[in-house]
Protein backbone atom coordinates (compact mmCIF):
# COMPACT_ATOMS: atom_id res chain seq x y z
CA UNK A 1 0.00 0.00 0.00
CA UNK A 2 0.95 3.18 -1.21
CA UNK A 3 2.57 4.93 2.04
CA UNK A 4 0.77 8.15 3.23
CA UNK A 5 4.21 11.42 3.48
CA UNK A 6 4.04 14.58 4.51
CA UNK A 7 0.58 17.08 2.53
CA UNK A 8 0.59 18.71 5.78
CA UNK A 9 0.16 22.05 3.35
CA UNK A 10 -2.45 20.49 1.16
CA UNK A 11 -4.76 18.47 4.56
CA UNK A 12 -4.77 22.32 6.13
CA UNK A 13 -5.71 23.95 2.77
CA UNK A 14 -8.54 21.85 2.27
CA UNK A 15 -9.12 21.39 5.85
CA UNK A 16 -9.38 25.45 5.41
CA UNK A 17 -12.28 24.78 2.41
CA UNK A 18 -14.59 22.57 4.18
CA UNK A 19 -14.68 24.35 7.45
CA UNK A 20 -16.13 26.98 5.12
CA UNK A 21 -19.47 27.59 3.77
CA UNK A 22 -19.83 25.92 0.41
CA UNK A 23 -19.24 28.94 -2.09
CA UNK A 24 -17.43 27.07 -5.12
CA UNK A 25 -15.90 23.81 -6.98
CA UNK A 26 -12.42 23.03 -5.72
CA UNK A 27 -10.16 21.62 -8.45
CA UNK A 28 -7.81 18.94 -7.00
CA UNK A 29 -5.32 18.62 -9.52
CA UNK A 30 -1.41 17.81 -10.18
CA UNK A 31 0.35 15.15 -12.72
CA UNK A 32 -0.49 11.51 -12.59
CA UNK A 33 0.85 9.29 -9.81
CA UNK A 34 1.64 12.60 -6.97
CA UNK A 35 -0.84 11.21 -5.05
CA UNK A 36 -4.04 13.09 -5.35
CA UNK A 37 -6.24 10.12 -4.68
CA UNK A 38 -4.47 8.99 -1.40
CA UNK A 39 -4.50 12.51 -0.02
CA UNK A 40 -8.50 12.53 -0.94
CA UNK A 41 -8.97 9.17 0.70
CA UNK A 42 -7.05 10.58 3.85
CA UNK A 43 -9.47 13.75 3.79
CA UNK A 44 -12.67 11.57 3.24
CA UNK A 45 -11.79 9.23 6.59
CA UNK A 46 -10.35 12.53 8.50
CA UNK A 47 -14.20 14.24 8.12
CA UNK A 48 -16.55 14.81 10.38
CA UNK A 49 -19.55 15.00 7.76
CA UNK A 50 -20.69 12.48 4.97
CA UNK A 51 -18.57 12.30 1.77
CA UNK A 52 -19.49 11.01 -1.56
CA UNK A 53 -16.97 9.82 -3.18
CA UNK A 54 -17.05 8.97 -6.84
CA UNK A 55 -14.42 6.62 -8.42
CA UNK A 56 -14.58 7.15 -12.20
CA UNK A 57 -11.46 5.17 -12.83
CA UNK A 58 -14.00 2.22 -11.26
CA UNK A 59 -17.14 2.94 -12.97
CA UNK A 60 -18.12 4.48 -16.14
CA UNK A 61 -21.70 6.09 -16.46
CA UNK A 62 -22.67 6.47 -20.07
CA UNK A 63 -26.01 8.13 -18.94
CA UNK A 64 -25.83 11.59 -17.47
CA UNK A 65 -28.24 10.82 -14.86
CA UNK A 66 -25.92 7.99 -13.42
CA UNK A 67 -23.17 10.14 -12.97
CA UNK A 68 -24.15 11.43 -9.38
CA UNK A 69 -27.26 8.70 -8.55
CA UNK A 70 -26.89 5.08 -7.62
CA UNK A 71 -30.03 2.50 -7.21
CA UNK A 72 -30.43 2.00 -3.58
CA UNK A 73 -29.90 -1.21 -2.43
CA UNK A 74 -31.66 -3.38 -0.85
CA UNK A 75 -32.59 -3.59 2.84
CA UNK A 76 -29.28 -5.88 3.49
CA UNK A 77 -26.77 -4.10 1.83
CA UNK A 78 -28.13 -0.81 4.05
CA UNK A 79 -27.43 -2.71 6.95
CA UNK A 80 -24.52 -4.31 5.99
CA UNK A 81 -23.03 -0.71 4.25
CA UNK A 82 -24.69 0.71 7.84
CA UNK A 83 -22.44 -1.35 9.90
CA UNK A 84 -19.34 -1.18 7.52
CA UNK A 85 -19.05 2.35 8.12
CA UNK A 86 -19.95 2.08 12.06
CA UNK A 87 -16.58 -0.24 11.85
CA UNK A 88 -14.42 1.92 9.68
CA UNK A 89 -15.40 5.30 11.38
CA UNK A 90 -16.61 7.05 8.63
CA UNK A 91 -18.98 8.19 6.65
CA UNK A 92 -17.91 7.67 3.08
CA UNK A 93 -20.99 6.93 0.16
CA UNK A 94 -20.17 5.62 -3.00
CA UNK A 95 -23.23 7.86 -4.85
CA UNK A 96 -26.18 9.29 -3.95
CA UNK A 97 -29.05 6.55 -3.68
CA UNK A 98 -32.63 6.78 -5.71
CA UNK A 99 -35.51 4.59 -5.95
CA UNK A 100 -35.50 2.12 -9.03
CA UNK A 101 -38.60 4.25 -10.33
CA UNK A 102 -37.00 7.49 -10.12
CA UNK A 103 -33.65 6.58 -12.26
CA UNK A 104 -35.91 4.96 -14.73
CA UNK A 105 -38.03 8.48 -15.14
CA UNK A 106 -34.73 10.46 -15.16
CA UNK A 107 -33.59 7.98 -17.88
CA UNK A 108 -36.93 8.29 -19.95
CA UNK A 109 -36.45 12.29 -19.58
CA UNK A 110 -39.61 12.58 -17.64
CA UNK A 111 -37.65 13.99 -14.56
CA UNK A 112 -34.57 16.41 -14.62
CA UNK A 113 -31.33 14.36 -14.29
CA UNK A 114 -30.21 16.26 -11.44
CA UNK A 115 -33.48 17.58 -9.78
CA UNK A 116 -33.89 14.59 -7.57
CA UNK A 117 -30.63 14.84 -6.02
CA UNK A 118 -31.08 18.39 -4.62
CA UNK A 119 -33.54 16.85 -1.50
CA UNK A 120 -31.21 13.79 -1.03
CA UNK A 121 -28.17 16.24 -0.84
CA UNK A 122 -30.00 18.43 2.32
CA UNK A 123 -29.96 15.01 4.12
CA UNK A 124 -26.54 14.86 4.26
CA UNK A 125 -24.66 15.78 7.19
CA UNK A 126 -22.14 18.49 6.29
CA UNK A 127 -22.19 16.98 2.23
CA UNK A 128 -19.07 16.64 0.45
CA UNK A 129 -19.39 15.59 -3.13
CA UNK A 130 -15.71 14.02 -4.19
CA UNK A 131 -15.01 13.20 -7.96
CA UNK A 132 -12.07 11.26 -8.66
CA UNK A 133 -10.54 11.39 -12.40
CA UNK A 134 -13.46 13.16 -13.59
CA UNK A 135 -11.94 12.89 -16.96
CA UNK A 136 -12.83 9.58 -17.45
CA UNK A 137 -16.75 10.88 -18.19
CA UNK A 138 -15.52 11.74 -21.51
CA UNK A 139 -14.48 8.56 -22.48
CA UNK A 140 -17.68 6.65 -21.21
CA UNK A 141 -20.19 8.33 -23.91
CA UNK A 142 -21.09 11.85 -22.38
CA UNK A 143 -20.82 14.79 -24.55
CA UNK A 144 -20.17 18.20 -24.06
CA UNK A 145 -23.17 19.48 -23.61
CA UNK A 146 -23.87 17.05 -20.77
CA UNK A 147 -20.44 17.58 -19.29
CA UNK A 148 -21.49 21.11 -19.24
CA UNK A 149 -25.21 20.08 -16.82
CA UNK A 150 -23.00 18.32 -14.74
CA UNK A 151 -20.78 21.11 -14.29
CA UNK A 152 -23.47 23.61 -13.52
CA UNK A 153 -25.55 21.44 -11.52
CA UNK A 154 -21.91 21.58 -9.16
CA UNK A 155 -21.75 25.29 -8.99
CA UNK A 156 -25.50 24.92 -8.30
CA UNK A 157 -25.31 22.51 -5.20
CA UNK A 158 -22.27 25.01 -3.92
CA UNK A 159 -22.27 28.68 -5.20
CA UNK A 160 -25.95 29.37 -5.28
CA UNK A 161 -27.46 27.08 -3.01
CA UNK A 162 -24.95 26.51 -0.35
CA UNK A 163 -25.74 22.97 -0.14
CA UNK A 164 -22.39 20.58 -0.10
CA UNK A 165 -18.86 20.95 -1.11
CA UNK A 166 -17.64 19.68 -4.49
CA UNK A 167 -14.09 18.52 -5.14
CA UNK A 168 -13.17 17.54 -8.77
CA UNK A 169 -9.94 15.48 -8.75
CA UNK A 170 -8.54 15.46 -11.83
CA UNK A 171 -4.33 14.91 -13.60
CA UNK A 172 -5.66 15.92 -17.15
CA UNK A 173 -5.62 19.78 -17.15
CA UNK A 174 -6.43 20.09 -20.52
CA UNK A 175 -9.78 18.49 -19.28
CA UNK A 176 -10.18 21.41 -16.35
CA UNK A 177 -9.79 24.21 -19.12
CA UNK A 178 -11.82 22.74 -21.34
CA UNK A 179 -14.57 22.11 -18.93
CA UNK A 180 -14.25 25.08 -17.34
CA UNK A 181 -14.99 27.35 -20.39
CA UNK A 182 -18.12 25.18 -21.30
CA UNK A 183 -19.69 26.01 -17.75
CA UNK A 184 -18.18 29.54 -17.49
CA UNK A 185 -16.23 28.62 -13.95
CA UNK A 186 -14.35 31.39 -14.02
CA UNK A 187 -16.26 32.99 -10.44
CA UNK A 188 -16.60 29.54 -8.90
CA UNK A 189 -14.04 27.62 -8.94
CA UNK A 190 -10.83 27.72 -7.08
CA UNK A 191 -7.69 25.31 -7.18
CA UNK A 192 -5.55 23.02 -5.64
CA UNK A 193 -2.27 21.80 -6.81
CA UNK A 194 -0.80 18.11 -5.20
CA UNK A 195 2.47 17.65 -7.18
CA UNK A 196 5.52 16.19 -6.02
CA UNK A 197 7.36 15.48 -2.46
CA UNK A 198 9.81 18.05 -1.34
CA UNK A 199 13.14 16.83 -1.02
CA UNK A 200 13.47 16.97 2.91
CA UNK A 201 10.54 14.94 2.56
CA UNK A 202 11.71 12.61 -0.02
CA UNK A 203 14.69 11.91 2.13
CA UNK A 204 13.22 11.60 5.30
CA UNK A 205 10.76 8.53 4.07
CA UNK A 206 14.17 6.84 2.07
CA UNK A 207 15.44 7.24 5.60
CA UNK A 208 12.91 5.57 7.38
CA UNK A 209 12.80 2.84 5.05
CA UNK A 210 16.70 1.91 5.61
CA UNK A 211 18.04 3.46 2.37
CA UNK A 212 21.48 4.90 3.03
CA UNK A 213 21.82 8.50 2.68
CA UNK A 214 23.90 8.20 -0.65
CA UNK A 215 21.61 5.94 -2.68
CA UNK A 216 18.54 8.30 -1.34
CA UNK A 217 20.17 11.26 -3.06
CA UNK A 218 20.57 9.61 -6.06
CA UNK A 219 17.03 8.06 -6.43
CA UNK A 220 15.94 11.70 -5.57
CA UNK A 221 18.21 12.79 -8.59
CA UNK A 222 16.48 10.63 -11.00
CA UNK A 223 13.49 9.88 -9.29
CA UNK A 224 12.47 13.28 -7.65
CA UNK A 225 9.30 13.53 -5.34
CA UNK A 226 6.77 11.53 -7.32
CA UNK A 227 5.16 9.51 -4.57
CA UNK A 228 4.29 6.40 -7.01
CA UNK A 229 7.82 5.88 -8.55
CA UNK A 230 9.12 6.74 -5.14
CA UNK A 231 7.28 3.24 -4.03
CA UNK A 232 8.52 1.51 -6.67
CA UNK A 233 12.19 2.25 -5.73
CA UNK A 234 11.61 1.00 -2.38
CA UNK A 235 9.91 -1.89 -2.57
CA UNK A 236 12.78 -2.81 -4.97
CA UNK A 237 15.40 -1.63 -2.66
CA UNK A 238 14.06 -4.10 0.06
CA UNK A 239 14.43 -7.30 -2.10
CA UNK A 240 17.73 -6.07 -3.44
CA UNK A 241 19.16 -3.82 -0.96
CA UNK A 242 19.96 -1.19 -4.25
CA UNK A 243 18.80 1.00 -6.13
CA UNK A 244 19.66 -0.16 -9.22
CA UNK A 245 15.55 -0.21 -10.89
CA UNK A 246 15.86 3.80 -11.28
CA UNK A 247 18.19 3.01 -14.03
CA UNK A 248 15.22 0.85 -15.96
CA UNK A 249 13.01 2.97 -15.19
CA UNK A 250 14.60 6.19 -17.12
CA UNK A 251 15.02 3.27 -20.05
CA UNK A 252 11.86 2.10 -19.87
CA UNK A 253 10.64 5.57 -20.75
CA UNK A 254 13.54 6.55 -22.53
CA UNK A 255 11.60 3.65 -25.09
CA UNK A 256 8.52 4.95 -25.05
CA UNK A 257 9.55 8.65 -25.87
CA UNK A 258 11.32 7.05 -28.85
CA UNK A 259 8.57 5.54 -29.77
CA UNK A 260 5.75 7.70 -29.85
CA UNK A 261 8.95 10.28 -31.61
CA UNK A 262 8.70 7.85 -34.48
CA UNK A 263 5.13 8.99 -35.80
CA UNK A 264 5.94 12.92 -34.46
CA UNK A 265 7.09 15.90 -36.55
CA UNK A 266 9.62 18.03 -36.77
CA UNK A 267 7.47 20.43 -34.17
CA UNK A 268 7.03 17.71 -31.56
CA UNK A 269 10.54 17.33 -31.99
CA UNK A 270 11.73 20.95 -30.94
CA UNK A 271 9.12 20.66 -27.96
CA UNK A 272 10.62 17.39 -26.87
CA UNK A 273 13.92 19.48 -27.21
CA UNK A 274 13.19 22.56 -24.86
CA UNK A 275 11.06 20.43 -22.25
CA UNK A 276 14.24 18.42 -21.32
CA UNK A 277 15.98 21.74 -20.48
CA UNK A 278 13.02 22.81 -18.15
CA UNK A 279 8.94 24.01 -18.02
CA UNK A 280 8.07 25.94 -20.83
CA UNK A 281 4.87 28.97 -20.74
CA UNK A 282 1.66 28.13 -22.22
CA UNK A 283 2.32 30.70 -24.92
CA UNK A 284 5.62 28.97 -26.45
CA UNK A 285 3.74 26.10 -27.09
CA UNK A 286 1.13 25.09 -29.99
CA UNK A 287 -2.30 24.39 -29.00
CA UNK A 288 -1.80 21.12 -30.48
CA UNK A 289 1.45 20.23 -29.96
CA UNK A 290 0.41 20.60 -26.19
CA UNK A 291 -2.28 17.97 -26.84
CA UNK A 292 0.05 15.61 -28.30
CA UNK A 293 2.25 15.87 -25.50
CA UNK A 294 -0.19 15.38 -22.43
CA UNK A 295 -2.19 12.71 -24.80
CA UNK A 296 1.21 10.73 -24.83
CA UNK A 297 2.29 11.11 -21.02
CA UNK A 298 5.26 13.17 -21.98
CA UNK A 299 3.88 16.66 -20.33
CA UNK A 300 1.82 18.10 -17.71
CA UNK A 301 0.25 21.38 -17.93
CA UNK A 302 -0.33 23.43 -15.01
CA UNK A 303 -3.67 25.79 -16.41
CA UNK A 304 -3.03 28.07 -12.98
CA UNK A 305 0.40 29.44 -14.09
CA UNK A 306 0.45 28.31 -17.52
CA UNK A 307 3.35 26.14 -17.48
CA UNK A 308 4.19 22.86 -19.16
CA UNK A 309 6.84 20.57 -17.73
CA UNK A 310 7.72 16.97 -18.09
CA UNK A 311 5.63 15.02 -16.65
CA UNK A 312 7.94 14.03 -13.65
CA UNK A 313 11.50 13.88 -13.21
CA UNK A 314 12.29 10.69 -14.16
CA UNK A 315 10.35 11.55 -17.20
CA UNK A 316 12.60 14.46 -17.95
CA UNK A 317 15.90 12.29 -17.21
CA UNK A 318 14.56 9.98 -19.61
CA UNK A 319 13.68 12.68 -22.26
CA UNK A 320 17.30 14.09 -22.27
CA UNK A 321 18.86 10.29 -22.96
CA UNK A 322 16.27 10.14 -26.10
Amino acid sequence: MLKFINRETEIWQLKNQLDSPPNSVLFVYGPKSSGKSTLMMKISKMYPGDVVYYDFRARSPSELHRVLAVQRPGPGTRMRNFFRRKVQKNNIFDGIELHEKQLKMMARGKVDPFAPLINKIKKFHKPVLILDEIQNLSHSGLDNQELAQLMNFLITVTKRLHLAHVIIVTSDCLFIDEIAKLASMEEASEYLYVGDLPKSSVLEWLKEEGMPIHLAKKTYDVVGGRPYDLWIVIQHFRATNDVNVINTMTRRKSSRVKLVLKSAGASELRFIRKISKGPLTISDIQPKILKWAVENEIAFFDPVNGEVYALSKSMQEAIKKV
